[in-house]
């Protein structure tokens, strides 16, 4: 009998697209929330003519597989060492910059055919996916008081599940997750004060047809971006900040907010030309807020935003 809550991550960077660099539950496991798969395939019917009734006998084709799990936002534990989710960022167009003992930065890029990949080996319970060429997009969520939570959806090459036993002590970076506590969070240069906030990355992912591969998809890729989020801050007088000038005016501002504070586990989130969208009322507590939807431009190209492990 199998059972859903027995479930492993595995994920690695890969040297060669497509090509398994074969992770292991030692150095590649992901600390993740119970993993969702979906197989993306087709079903081609073959119309052919028949003297009775019934349905056609068709022929079922499997692409590629998306695999979704959410992870906590955290960092190594030691400044200047790369977080357990590196290798899923950098799957996501996201430039890895290691500064040695202060910080990892991750930048977005837009390399298409030549953005990094993963695999991942998703093992539910003792059934096991492999799943090559892993190119995805992901977001963040905030709340105060709370641990931030990031949920990355990963497409890749199709390939059967295998019948493999589940590792049964992987092992995780022990480090906890950093709570949304004393965030310093800013827009244009005010502390607001809110409860939320979170983005979400937006990769389109694109799929690239040829008859020369295995299962019809040479590729799996990252075809355009478009980052947007939400914060809630406290209505004020206008005066104090007046939110409703910044998005009529088509105003590009600064961004900022921290996760947690202790080095080694810390991640500071920055953007230089953030613009709101339509602004709602909302509320909390019964106290006045506004729903507040930003989109995140570039400044000079691949620049809208900034994850700073430090």
């Amino acid at each position: 009998m199998f059972q859903k809550s027995k479930a492993v991550v595995l994920a690695k960077q890969e040297v060669t697209y497509g090509v398994d660099p074969t992770p292991t539950s030692a150095a590649n496991a992901i600390l993740c929330s119970a993993p969702e798969i979906e197989v993306l395939g087709r079903r081609i019917e073959r119309a052919n003519v028949k003297p009775h009734y019934g349905a056609s006998v068709g022929v079922n084709i499997g692409e590629g597989i998306k695999v979704s799990f959410s992870v906590e936002l955290k960092g190594s534990g030691a400044a200047g060492t790369a977080p357990e989710i590196g290798p899923l960022l950098r799957a996501c167009n996201f430039t890895e910059t290691v500064t040695a003992g202060t910080k990892v930065d991750y930048d977005p890029n837009s390399a298409n055919s030549t953005g990094e990949s993963v695999t991942i080996y998703f093992y539910r319970h003792n059934l096991l996916h492999k799943v090559s060429g892993c190119r995805g997009t992901f977001g963040v969520e905030l709340k105060s008081g709370e641990y931030g939570n990031i949920k990355f959806d990963f497409t890749g090459i199709y390939q059967g599940p295998v019948d493999q036993n589940i590792p049964a002590n992987p092992t995780y970076n022990a480090t906890d997750p950093a709570r949304f506590l004393s965030a310093a969070f800013g827009i244009d240069g005010y502390s607001a004060v809110i409860e939320n906030f979170k983005f979400d990355v937006g990769n389109e992912i694109g799929k690239r047809p040829n008859a020369n591969a295995a299962t019809g998809i040479l590729e799996y890729w990252i075809k355009e971006r478009n980052i947007k989020g939400e914060f809630d801050p406290e209505a004020v007088a206008l005066s104090e900040k007046d939110f409703w000038a910044l998005w009529s005016n088509s105003s590009r501002v600064a961004l900022s907010a921290t996760a947690g504070q202790t080095a080694g586990n810390k991640c500071v989130i920055t953007a230089p030309k953030v613009q709101l969208d339509l602004l709602k009322y909302g509320d909390r507590e019964n106290i006045l807020t506004f729903s507040t939807p930003v989109i995140f431009t570039p400044n000079a190209g691949n620049d809208e935003i900034k994850l700073s492990f430090q």
